[in-house]
């Protein structure tokens, strides 16, 4: 099977067989694709600019069912042997798009329709614009801790957290389009720094309020203080402040800085660690992380606590958890950074396994959690509620076998996008209201599949969306 992906009508790519680009990888060489490298289920494989210099990240990509790669030169795309001398490559030729059948008619949509998927694609353009830039705080961030021994600014990160925060919270389900897959063992690290501070900040954000507000109604509902005490604002208590959410925001940025001074060949071996090898893993939130705070003088207890305890047991008996601490003594901001931190690591590709299904680490997650500690369960229920949802902008399954682009999370609302048996529609679709995910007793998204990626969503469309997105691409941003 050849990669996904969807080049503009006059780009030609090279085919090449990945068995090919494996053996001379082994041999020394390097290969750079030069396009973005879907699988046909719209999750990202490769980056275009990843330089690959390990036989292991192309096997990976064949195991996925990827029998030959495009390499597109126009894009920087090469291949180069042991030497760096750069190999000709054969005449290239158009890649098939999903949806390729140039004898249908597309469906001209509704002008409610085609407004509301430009909204949609201008807050994805946006979240991207956001995204490359704190990719590129983050980079510079771990390589100066690499190169000056543990130092860093903190500004530039303080500056780039507080625009994602702003974004995630002025836009509904926004930081959806600011989470990664990518399939590169330099880039994890970057990109999981970003997933864990954009999902994590969401989930706080929920919990923050739902927590607030229950205590505010209970105190509510039992007004009289003690003797002589002043009357009580109905709507005072509130558990964390917008600038104490800020700081917490900045150790979910931060929350893997030691493992900067780990090797990465234990942090990506593909089989199970030794007991040494733990050892040394364990060491990112003990002597590695402390000894980069200490340099830096960060002392504020929000981004301390994170960058030391999440992976702190979260209830009485949990196993494999570092370093050891009663779990009632974990605050809450911590709890929510380590759900944050394993619900990206499973859903994230890496060199040693694959991604799973997010429908279904929400579920493992939740029920591995469930019931322990009664606190607990507000924060679990902000992570449900955060995370296991159809963000606008997907596409998803139904369970009759259709393709359905997500218009809206509310509900969701639904654009369907094929017949039962995968066809493409002719005809203008009828935008479909759900009640939590079930149109009816017989028919309803499919969870044993999971959404195709909102960043992604755009490589798998048919014609007509991606005109319609095209144009909401030219029209003026509705973010800066």
């Amino acid at each position: 099977m050849r990669a996904r992906l969807h080049p503009a009508k006059s780009e030609l790519y090279s085919q090449l067989p990945i068995d090919r680009l494996i053996a001379l990888v082994e041999n020394g060489g390097k290969v750079r694709t030069g396009v973005d490298l879907f699988n046909g289920r719209g999750v990202l494989l490769l980056e275009k600019s990843v330089l690959v210099a390990d036989p292991k990240i192309l096997r990976k990509v064949k195991a996925q069912g990827t029998m030959s790669v495009p390499i597109a030169d126009r894009g920087g795309g090469g291949v180069w042997d042991r030497k760096g001398r750069k190999i000709s490559l054969p005449e290239g030729e158009p890649v098939q798009p999903l949806f390729a059948d140039k004898s249908v008619t597309w469906p001209k949509l509704s002008k409610d329709v085609e407004l509301k998927i430009s909204e949609i694609t201008e807050i994805k353009l946006a979240a991207a614009r956001r995204y490359e830039l704190a990719k590129e705080c983050i980079k510079k961030t771990l390589d100066s801790i690499r190169q000056a021994g543990g130092e860093f600014d903190l500004e530039p990160i303080s500056q780039t957290v507080g625009e994602l925060v702003d974004f995630v919270t002025v836009n509904d389900n926004s930081f959806a389009y600011l989470t990664r897959e990518i399939f590169s063992y330099d880039d994890y690290l970057y990109n999981h720094s970003i997933n864990v501070c954009t999902i994590g900040t969401v989930i706080m954000q929920r919990f923050n309020s739902a927590f607030s507000t229950a205590v505010n109604s209970f105190l509510n509902d039992n007004p009289e203080g003690p003797p002589g005490a002043a009357p009580r604002d109905p709507g005072a208590f509130v558990y964390y402040t917008s600038s104490e959410l800020r700081n917490i925001s900045i150790g979910y940025f931060l929350h893997d800085l030691g493992k900067v001074m780990i090797d990465p060949e234990i942090l990506n071996k593909a089989g199970e660690l030794t007991a040494k090898e733990f050892q040394v893993v364990k060491s990112h939130v003990t002597d590695k992380v402390e000894r980069v705070l200490r340099k830096n003088k960060l002392s504020d207890p929000h981004i301390v606590n994170v960058c030391l305890y999440h992976h702190a047991a979260l209830y009485a008996g949990e196993e494999r958890c570092y370093p050891q601490q009663d779990h009632h003594l974990v605050p809450s901001y911590v709890k929510v950074c380590k759900l944050a931190d394993i619900y990206d690591a499973m859903t994230s590709i890496r060199c040693y396994k694959g991604a799973l299904n997010p429908v279904s680490v929400v579920s493992e997650i939740f029920h591995h959690y469930a019931r322990k500690d009664p606190f607990l369960q507000y924060i679990l229920h902000s992570f449900i509620g955060s995370v296991g949802i159809y963000p606008a902008g997907s596409v998803v399954y139904l369970t009759n076998g259709q393709l359905a682009y997500v218009l809206d999370s509310d509900g969701p609302i639904l654009l369907p996008l094929t017949d039962s048996g995968g066809t493409p529609l002719t005809k203008e679709p009828e935008v479909v209201v759900m009640d939590r995910g079930q149109i009816t007793n017989s028919l309803a998204i499919d969870r044993q599949q999971p959404p195709i990626s909102p960043l992604e969503a755009y490589r798998i469309l048919p014609d007509y969306l991606r005109r319609t997105l095209e144009a909401g691409r030219r029209q003026k941003p509705v973010l800066a």
